[in-house]
């Protein structure tokens, strides 16, 4: 699971039942494409992995046999209430990206990745915690749009390891391109992210307390963006997201006086 996403529900123990299951499912998810060695191996597992869910969320039919199928199941049998299948679709869909070496066009075919992974994965979360109005939707998806686009750069180096683009500015070869450029589309990126921040606080300043444990992610995202900045914006000089969750805590026990989320 995302070092972020695991923080955010140890701190928030009221919406860890209802969340961490969904999570964990999510995250064998996103590991899928990476297990594999051809594009086409890669698509089977995602349509494995829709199928699965499609089970999940039809309370009428019983599902597969994996251990994160089943808790997810359990979970959303105890709580009675099952999130949209469009939602964790377009979810699981938005993965096929990660079996194309150049999937991005530009930089709005990232955002709108980042949008389809992290929102919808949000958009669910709150699903599950019963928050349905159009403005912590709207929030949720201004929230992983900016988790996702700082994400990418932070995963640069490691999608150049495994011969992929990670980013539309950056080559499979972002070592060849010179710091200064690198340090550019960097600042670029950070700009984009903090722009959707700001933009949840415009649309939703006073959020429903019980989505903050989903929307807090927005923290996550100014933490990333933080140290990014701190070490001038160049993918190749960032540390590793799991060293920067590691103060994370920190940021969140001040966010969580003050009750903010991003």
């Amino acid at each position: 699971m995302n070092p972020f996403l695991d923080v955010l529900l140890r701190t928030h123990p009221q919406a860890e039942p209802c969340l961490r299951s969904w999570y964990e499912f999510a995250h064998e998810v996103a590991l899928a494409p990476h297990r594999v060695t051809e594009a086409a191996l890669g698509h089977i597992r995602l349509k494995w992995w829709a199928d699965a869910a499609e089970e999940v969320l039809d309370a009428s039919t019983a599902p597969r046999a994996h251990p994160a199928v089943t808790a997810w199941d359990q979970a959303l049998n105890t709580s009675g209430h099952r999130p949209a299948p469009g939602l964790v679709r377009a979810f699981i869909d938005a993965h096929a990206l990660d079996l194309e070496k150049q999937p991005y066009a530009d930089f709005e075919a990232l955002r709108a990745d980042a949008t389809a992974r992290w929102g919808n994965l949000l958009r669910v979360g709150l699903q599950l915690l019963e928050v349905g109005d159009e403005g912590h939707h709207h929030a949720a998806n201004h929230v992983g749009a900016a988790f996702g686009l700082i994400s990418s750069l932070y995963g640069v180096g490691l999608a150049a390891a495994q011969g992929r683009q990670g980013h539309p500015a950056f080559s499979l070869s972002p070592e060849k391109t010179a710091a200064q450029d690198r340090r550019q589309a960097g600042e670029h990126t950070l700009g984009q992210a903090r722009y959707h921040l700001q933009r949840t606080q415009e649309l939703l300043p006073k959020p429903d307390k019980r989505a903050l444990s989903v929307l807090r992610l927005g923290l996550a995202a100014s933490a990333l963006l933080d140290e990014a900045e701190r070490c001038g914006a160049d993918p190749l000089a960032l540390p590793s997201v799991e060293r920067v969750s590691q103060t994370f805590i920190l940021r969140l026990t001040w966010a969580r006086m003050r009750g903010t989320y991003a």
